[in-house]
């Protein structure tokens, strides 16, 4: 199949390749977040700067004209056995020089750039992964003229932090930063991000309520509580569960049980601390004792359990490519009751070569940012609002997401099957929470569907996220 060429926005996404459409398959509590402005730890109010496209692009340390265009003849990848929708981009690799304009005389982007743009950075991609330093380097210097800023349809955006990620990864010097160094500001604007995009987008408001409920089943009636978990953040998603464990405990006549919470973080900084202090002050608000406590990634032995608690751990794909199946050792030595898995890489970013990954997560921001878009304009929400979630949110995990698509480690729910891990079906009122939280959502064509024991949501056939409960054999 090859993309469409349009000048046109619309369904951003659909210009990729599509995925299989998943299988077709109350009083439920509202979450309230730490990062409402009542929050007392939270940064004073400061004036933020309006925050548009990312604009003007960093500027190459080379000249186009001055690089050869041509791919060498022995520049071959290693035979892939994925189906790729973009083989045709693939295909003339020997003859690229009749694909490229001349770069001498530099013109202004053709009107049908979209296509073209996606063309020139899948080779790129193509390039990195071969090797070939002289022709990423050509084929990026090409695109940073043609793809300057963050503007134009959700796939043309993503298409330009995806080269930014790209050219994060040769050895050139200034290379583009996945954002700026977190000054005071920056962290208000980024608290300002998650709460829109918390506000916004139906994604974190699924991942939340179905990883809050499956928690709540799983440690029912345990007189103490202990969370580890892998990607903090600012801890948003903790106040949820809080605020609905304390009310199953008002509801039994009963004192909420102690929650303690161990993040595992590769350094603590001033947003780690930050959402300590605020779950904090939340939980002191809503009468339940928390701790929360941190714990390096390279020092997991220095977890500390307690006797009698129930011990659950939260887990991201991402772990798996940072310290591998050691992480399934360390779910074992603390008899956690159930590891949860939230997937946020709809696009399978541990499978296939580093080119089809890089497609995937293209076209998965792609449609994640389409939604935002989407979301945003039937709230009124404005345009601003989804710069602020792309720039603050998107384009740091955009640059995570291809620098770990270089270095993947395989499909992580292979790896825990071989650790002797089995899949734990989620619940049925756990499913319709999630579908009646669709049905609040301000656009149509999201959907929630079971697969392979997890509930995944989906946007017009493409996945963007999936919970799944796992638990030692």
């Amino acid at each position: 199949m090859k993309i469409t060429k349009s000048s046109t926005g619309g369904d951003s996404h659909a210009a990729l390749h599509h995925l299989p459409k998943p299988i077709d398959s109350s009083p439920l509590y509202e979450p309230t977040s730490v990062l409402d402005p009542h929050i007392t730890s939270s940064p004073s109010a400061a004036a933020a700067p309006a925050v548009g496209g990312v604009c003007p692009a960093p500027s190459l340390p080379w000249d186009p004209a001055s690089i050869p265009l041509a791919l060498t003849s022995s520049a071959s990848a290693a035979s892939d056995d994925w189906s790729d929708p973009l083989s045709f981009l693939l295909a003339d690799m020997d003859d690229p020089c009749s694909f490229f304009p001349d770069l001498s005389q530099p013109t202004p982007p053709p009107p049908e750039a979209e296509s073209s743009h996606l063309d020139l950075l899948l080779r790129a991609a193509h390039a990195v992964e071969i090797g070939d330093l002289n022709s990423s380097l050509s084929i990026l210097a090409r695109l940073n003229f043609l793809l300057p800023c963050s503007t134009g349809s959700p796939l043309h955006r993503a298409a330009f932090h995806f080269k930014d990620a790209l050219l994060s990864l040769l050895p050139i010097p200034d290379r583009p930063i996945p954002e700026p160094p977190l000054s005071a500001i920056e962290l208000v604007l980024r608290i300002a991000a998650h709460k829109a995009f918390s506000d916004l987008s139906p994604i974190p408001q699924f991942t939340s309520f179905t990883a809050n409920q499956t928690l709540l089943e799983s440690v029912d009636a345990a007189p103490s509580l202990h969370l580890i978990d892998f990607d903090l953040g600012l801890g948003g998603q903790w106040s949820s569960f809080a605020h609905d464990l304390a009310a199953r405990s008002r509801a039994a006549r009963l004192p909420p049980p102690p929650l303690r919470i161990t993040a595992v973080v590769s350094e603590e900084t001033a947003e780690t601390a930050l959402a300590a202090d605020n779950l904090r002050d939340f939980a002191r608000g809503i009468g339940l004792r928390l701790t929360v406590e941190f714990v390096r990634l390279s020092a997991l032995a220095g977890v500390r359990l307690a006797p009698g608690e129930a011990v659950a751990v939260v887990l991201t794909p991402t772990i798996f490519r940072l310290i591998g199946v050691s992480v399934l050792r360390f779910v074992r030595r603390v008899a956690a009751r159930v590891v949860l898995v939230v997937d946020g890489e709809g696009y399978c970013g541990s499978v296939g070569s580093f080119r089809r990954r890089f497609a995937g997560g293209l076209e998965y921001y792609a449609a994640t940012m389409e939604v935002v878009e989407a979301c945003a304009a039937a709230a009124g929400a404005g345009e601003e609002a989804v710069r602020r979630i792309e720039r603050a949110l998107f384009r740091p995990r955009i640059f995570a997401a291809v620098a770990a698509a270089a270095a993947a480690v395989g499909d992580w729910r292979e790896v825990m099957a071989s650790a002797g891990m089995v899949a734990a079906e989620l619940s049925e009122f756990t499913e319709s929470q999630a579908e009646w939280l669709l049905r609040r959502a301000p656009v149509e064509g999201f959907h929630v569907a079971r697969r392979e024991g997890a509930l995944v949501l989906s946007w017009k056939g493409r996945e963007l996220s999936a919970t799944s409960a796992w638990r030692c054999r």
